[in-house]
């Protein structure tokens, strides 16, 4: 089975720290994915909360049948690989690790749900999802009266080798 790495990039400006709301194994991730060259059009979900599969000896966090040819696929979410983005650390930051069988991510929305530390130390939680016409997934504010923003997010999946 194939293993998949997500990484994520963002400019930070006058932010120190950025993940996911409950930590880097946070794993409440949209995403597209794709089985037999055909792609899904709807966000897809995966949860560690959430395990499925045929029978008691096959466990995944996502199981489905594709569209394209019915063939069964699973997604297995493996935690302790990620790492928040940092003021020094943000261009291709290790998300997440994707043990996929069938089915692979092709594409990473960005949720709600992250949380950012300013550089005055103040927590903020936010919506990273770009469902607002005027956000576009950016974060753009005023903190303690300092301009914090994070802008050209980015997420990508890549080959992961132990």
């Amino acid at each position: 089975m194939p293993r998949v790495m997500l990484l994520v990039s963002a400019n930070l400006n006058n932010i120190k720290l950025l993940q996911p709301q409950d930590g880097t194994d946070d794993g409440n991730i949209n995403y597209f994915f794709r089985g037999c060259g055909w792609k899904t059009k709807d966000r897809v979900v995966v949860s560690f909360n959430v395990q499925e599969g045929q029978g008691r000896r096959v466990s995944s966090n996502l199981h489905r049948n594709c569209q394209g040819c019915g063939r069964v696929g699973r997604i297995t979410l493996i935690p302790g690989y990620g790492t928040p983005l940092t003021e020094h650390n943000s261009h291709e930051v290790r998300l997440m690790v994707f043990d996929c069988n069938g089915l692979l991510p092709t594409d990473y929305s960005f949720n709600g749900g992250w949380l950012a530390k300013t550089t005055s130390g103040t927590e903020i939680h936010i919506d990273l999802s770009g469902n607002e016409e005027d956000n576009n997934g950016e974060y753009m504010g005023i903190v303690d009266g300092i301009e914090v923003a994070i802008t050209d997010l980015e997420g990508k999946f890549v080959p992961f080798e132990v």
